[in-house]
């Protein structure tokens, strides 16, 4: 058939990540039983040699964790940016946390997505180098430097006329 494309065959995305949940359980499941001292045989069949009735249940556990932890949002796909800089040992940090797992992006979003990325990392280096000048140069305690950087990043965003997390 000249000239004529076949169309890619749909993906369903959420009976995918059901299954991957599934076995994740599984997989906890046999980790479990090798520790034990008698385990049961059926406590170390792989994925495949479940009935699907087991599988099922699996699955069903999985989501109910997923559930559990996902932050769900307004809408779908929902990203939160964020810079941070560690206490511990004055690093930067991008945090990005997302409410569902895989996130659907139109292109649009994924540049939005993208460009606060590239922001919040030049935002994080930028907190870790005032943190550590208002300690090694100035001479302030962690309070008082994380005070600073808390002005200064209301500054920051105060002139680039924007909240740092619109995402």
């Amino acid at each position: 058939m000249k000239g004529r494309r076949t169309p890619e065959p749909t993906v369903d995305h959420a009976a995918n990540l059901r299954e991957r949940l599934g076995r994740v359980v599984r997989d906890a499941w046999v980790a479990w039983a090798k520790e034990q001292p008698n385990p049961k045989p059926h406590h170390l069949d792989s994925w495949e040699a479940l009935p699907e009735s087991i599988r099922e249940v699996d699955r069903r556990i999985g989501q109910a964790v997923m559930d559990a932890i996902v932050k769900r949002g307004k809408g779908h796909g929902q990203v939160h940016v964020g810079s941070l800089v560690s206490t511990a040992n004055g690093k930067p940090y991008v945090e990005l946390s997302l409410d569902v797992s895989p996130a659907q992006l139109t292109p649009g979003k994924a540049r939005e997505v993208a460009l606060l990325l590239l922001e919040c990392s030049d935002a994080a280096e930028s907190d870790s180098v005032l943190m550590a000048f208002a300690r090694d140069s100035i001479g302030l305690d962690e309070v008082r430097s994380a005070q600073l950087l808390g002005q200064f990043r209301r500054y920051r965003e105060r002139m680039r006329g924007k909240e740092a997390d619109a995402a």
